[in-house]
């Protein structure tokens, strides 16, 4: 086997990327063993591409509101609803007390007529009375005396008729405004009960909103993030596949093929072990761990014989 197919067959078997990033020490190092591994094949081996990374998406940050903050936005939406009915139901209540006010205040005046109009007519009907018994010589008669009664007695008549009507409509006129505060207060209880029942169901109409918004947020962000990893795993293929095809280019110019010995081959692979193994051991045992199986350029430079003897020392 050739040295372009034995790496070829390494890169196609073992291509594994790292998502770490070596310290600073360590990274400095292997950068000096990877020009150490190009100078060893000269010109022979191709540097891996790089091409430039696939653009990152800015992610949709949902800020979702708190069952406070939904429960607050809820009551803020009705408010208005509820300030605007009891303005209107007490718009009405004022019209309608006014109206008995002025009921009664007419009220009031018929009953002072109707009883100035009775004593006017009493006193007329005395008088009457009292000269009509002074012509006839009977003003101190029993006669005059049972006429002076019979008129006392119609006058307080009248007047208890007239005070028990006025008392009845002044009745009647309190318990209609009695009754039309009952009636506002029983109407903004059904209404602040309904409103109790639209403010529970707007309250869970904002949480199914808030649910759905999260969810969409969590669809759109994880489409953006596999969008993100289909063109990595894109740019990758492209480059193990320019990389190729600059292998392929070099052995039909015959830069690679059959041109090293198998001394030589032999002898760039011991050196190339060294190099690693000196890396590998300046670091600490985990971190050496890592970086051998993160990065492929030990897969990729190593022979087989070297590549598993270190790696049944990190496994």
């Amino acid at each position: 086997m050739n040295i372009l197919s034995y790496l070829k067959n390494k890169l196609k078997n073992n291509d594994r990327n790292s998502d770490s990033t070596p310290a600073k020490g360590a990274q400095s190092k292997l950068d000096e063993l990877k020009s150490y591994i190009s100078e060893q094949y000269d010109t022979y081996i191709p540097d891996i591409p790089d091409s430039p990374d696939p653009p990152s998406y800015e992610r949709y940050d949902y800020d979702a509101p708190t069952d406070q903050q939904i429960e607050e936005s809820a009551k803020n939406e009705l408010a208005g609803q509820y300030d605007a009915y009891e303005k209107s139901l007490v718009k009405e209540y004022d019209r309608k007390a006014k109206e008995l006010d002025a009921s009664r205040t007419a009220s009031q005046k018929r009953y002072e007529d109707n009883l100035a109009e009775l004593k006017s007519a009493y006193a007329d009907a005395a008088e009457t009375l009292g000269n009509d018994s002074l012509k006839r010589g009977l003003a101190r008669s029993s006669i005059a005396l049972n006429n002076q009664a019979a008129a006392n007695k119609a006058y307080a008549q009248n007047a208890a008729d007239l005070i028990a009507a006025h008392s009845a409509k002044i009745d009647e006129i309190d318990n209609e405004l009695q009754g039309l505060g009952a009636e506002l207060q029983s109407a903004l209880d059904s209404f602040e009960i309904s409103q109790a029942a639209k403010l529970t169901q707007r309250i869970n109409e904002l949480k199914a909103e808030r649910e759905k918004n999260v969810r969409s947020a969590l669809e759109y962000n994880n489409s953006l993030l596999e969008r993100e990893y289909e063109q990595k795993l894109e740019k990758r293929k492209a480059d193990n596949e320019a990389y190729l095809d600059e292998l392929k280019k070099r052995e039909a110019e015959k830069e690679v093929g059959g041109s090293l010995s198998a001394e030589e081959k032999s002898r760039i692979e011991q050196n190339i072990y060294d190099k690693v193994t000196e890396l590998l051991d300046s670091m600490p045992f985990e971190d050496a761990r890592k970086l051998f199986f993160d990065d492929p350029i030990f897969r990729n430079s190593l022979s087989d014989y070297h590549y598993y003897t270190l790696y049944y020392k990190y496994r």
